[in-house]
């Protein structure tokens, strides 16, 4: 392997890593629950977020949508990610997809979701950032019902 391929090669994983670790930062400030400033601040100025509430146009808009739902009624939220697949579409660009799970206490229920998330991320001067984040919800139930209801029929 020539040297420019190994350079190739150690930049592709470093990439990976720091898309990684931002995924991580995502989840955390989501569960923070108060540091709605942090968590905008990880999207491009022009991002789109895609989720079941719709399509929120740049940082305003995403920041509106977390504000919305973050509005005092969520108590408690922890986010995991699993099945990371990142693929580096070019130098500063990557993809990442992954199966999410979260577990929040909303409006005195204990919730359970589960789906994906599809990102688009663009290395900017500041780090990484989405420029496109998915988040398909593909079940949400409480714990008290339980998922075998709650998720019938959302995985294929």
């Amino acid at each position: 392997m020539s040297d420019t391929q190994w350079q190739e090669r150690i930049a592709a994983l470093e990439a990976k890593d720091e898309v990684r670790e931002l995924i991580a930062t995502y989840c955390s400030l989501n569960d923070a629950l108060t540091r709605l400033d942090e968590l905008v601040g990880l999207f491009t100025d022009d991002a789109v977020m895609v989720n079941a509430a719709g399509d929120h146009v740049g940082r305003a808009a995403i920041g509106a949508y977390y504000r919305a739902f973050f509005d005092g009624s969520t108590e408690f939220a922890r986010h995991h990610t699993m099945n990371q697949v990142i693929d580096i579409l070019e130098p500063g660009v990557a993809r990442h997809r992954s199966y999410f799970i979260a577990f929040l206490g909303r409006q005195g229920d204990s919730k359970i979701a589960f789906g994906e998330y599809d990102d688009v991320l663009v290395k900017t001067a500041e780090g990484w950032r989405f420029s496109r984040k998915v988040n398909h919800v593909a079940g949400i139930t409480t714990a008290e019902s339980g998922w075998a209801r709650g998720f019938a029929g959302a995985v294929r």
